[in-house]
């Protein structure tokens, strides 16, 4: 039996609820918020996966999520999703050779697809990110006055200039 029938009887002898909870792994979400979206307590989703993931015989959560995901072809993949998914034959690869594969997470790559993240960086738009990045809250207080200021300054330069302008052609 190959590799894939194998994790599909696996699959099978999931429950739905674990599949709720496996599939809610694959969309990247926490226990807390897989908690929250199936109106259950967490440590009843950790049991949940925690019995999916010795059903499907893998060691962390996000395999067996990946595993869930292969065998029910629901995972997919968008140009700009970051997340890794190793192929099957990377896979089979290295069982082939007598390798153990080593446990893989789902989690996103530092740079996907050659993006140029190099506007994570700029202090202007972390100042609107959500509370507990980077700058406080001061921080971010003294940024929008500094921009309303500056705003300010455009505003009566151009007022001035409008003013000079209008004072030459009526004179």
């Amino acid at each position: 039996m190959g590799q894939f029938e194998n994790e599909a009887a696996r699959v099978a002898k999931l429950t739905e609820k674990q599949r709720e909870c496996l599939h809610l792994v694959v969309l990247r979400k926490s226990s807390k918020e897989i908690a929250r979206v199936l109106d259950i307590s967490k440590p009843a989703v950790d049991q949940r996966l925690d019995s999916a993931r010795r059903t499907l015989d893998v060691a962390t959560r996000d395999e067996a999520a990946i595993v869930y995901a292969r065998v029910s072809g629901t995972y997919d993949r968008i140009i700009y999703d970051p997340a890794y998914l190793p192929s099957e034959p990377e896979m089979t690869a290295k069982a082939s050779q007598g390798e153990q594969p080593e446990p893989f997470m789902l989690e996103e790559a530092a740079v996907p697809y050659g993006f140029n993240s190099t506007h994570e960086s700029d202090h202007w738009l972390q100042a609107f990110k959500e509370p507990g990045d980077n700058l406080g809250t001061v921080q971010r207080l003294a940024l929008i006055v500094g921009m309303t200021i500056g705003i300010l300054a455009i505003v009566l330069i151009g007022l001035s200039v409008s003013q000079s302008l209008s004072g030459l052609l009526a004179g």
